[in-house]
């Protein structure tokens, strides 16, 4: 029994100073691949001295606090945990029987986060010198590594002590920050150093913003009356035209008591057509120049003339329908 502790702690202490620690990102799976040449009678895995899971070729036993959260090969002795958290940084001991033999292994894990974005900073100690302060937020900070690098120059650490030559210097310096698994970049611009000069670009842009949205808040404005007023013409309009139409059927109803069924006279139709034609003349005289009011006052002397011409007609047809008649009745006398 003396001489199987021996080993145990010989074979440890072998182990820790010579195993390097793993890293593990929170949430990955932790995977313990043991390099055994036999087949273990009995293992047992252990984590900070507190059971892990302890098993046979036959059957094992799993501590609750690691329930539903491991796999086990009872050949191998691999073991895998799920779902890293930061409690499962530590050592992890395997304790093997084999051919009646202890043997052991150490594994030293620790689980860490992703970097973060680093922040940049500013701090001027005079008109030209400032000092740049890198800074992320992590909860393992011994582990972090943050460089600075410029052009033709690199430097470690979290300050950087640069030169500004004035408010427009455009040199751009680089933070890099890292831990074993990850690393995040952030750049800074020398002229950023200056906060009034981006106070007041940052408000030049806002006014010119401002300004932008006026001139198109106005646009639209001036737009939509535009459209209200051609709305409102077109309305004038059409209500002008539905009175005008009125007067035609007004007089086509005196006419047709004053005809009292007879068949419509061509002198009849032919000052229906002229005052369809008068109508449609006034119609366009209100939408449009003084022309068409020109137009107007021709059509109507030709109205006019047009009437003077029917009666002369009219007159030259009673005369010869009268002649006839006295011509027939003396024919009738004679015979």
């Amino acid at each position: 029994m003396t001489q199987q502790v021996l080993v145990y702690f010989m074979t440890s202490l072998i182990l820790v100073s010579a195993e390097d620690v793993k890293y593990f990102l929170k949430g990955q799976d932790i995977h313990f691949m043991p390099s055994i040449s036999e087949r273990p009678i009995e293992s047992i895995w252990v984590h900070n001295e507190n059971e892990v899971v302890w098993f046979t070729g036959a059957e094992e036993d799993v501590a609750s606090s690691y329930k539903n959260r491991i796999t086990l090969d009872r050949v191998s002795a691999e073991l895998t945990i799920k779902n890293a958290t930061y409690e499962d940084s530590g050592d992890y001991l395997l304790e093997m029987n084999i051919n009646n033999e202890l043997a052991t292994l150490l594994y030293r894990i620790e689980v860490i986060d992703k970097v973060s974005k680093p922040n940049i900073s500013c701090e001027m100690s005079d008109t030209k010198q400032a000092t740049l302060v890198c800074s992320t937020e992590s909860k393992h900070p011994h582990l972090l590594k943050l460089k600075w690098s410029s052009p033709g120059k690199e430097q470690t650490g979290p300050n950087l002590t640069i030169t500004v030559r004035n408010e427009d210097d455009d040199q751009v310096y680089r933070c890099d920050v890292s831990n074993p698994l990850t690393n995040e970049t952030a750049s800074f611009t020398a002229k950023d150093c200056f906060p009034g000069k981006r106070s007041e670009d940052r408000r030049i842009v806002i006014l010119n913003c401002t300004f932008i949205l006026v001139i198109i808040c106005c646009c639209i404005l001036f737009r939509k009356c535009q459209r209200l007023k051609v709305s409102k013409k077109r309305d004038e309009n059409t209500s002008f035209l539905d009175q005008v139409l009125t007067l035609p059927s007004n007089h086509n109803k005196k006419r047709k008591k004053r005809n009292s069924g007879l068949n419509v006279s061509t002198e009849d139709k032919e000052m229906d057509s002229e005052g369809a034609m008068l109508l449609t003349a006034s119609v366009h005289a209100r939408t449009s120049s003084s022309p068409i009011s020109h137009n107007i006052t021709e059509l109507s002397g030709s109205r006019r003339r047009s009437n003077s011409w029917s009666g002369i007609i009219s007159t030259h047809e009673r005369n010869v329908h009268l002649k006839k008649k006295n011509d027939f009745s003396e024919r009738i006398i004679t015979n």
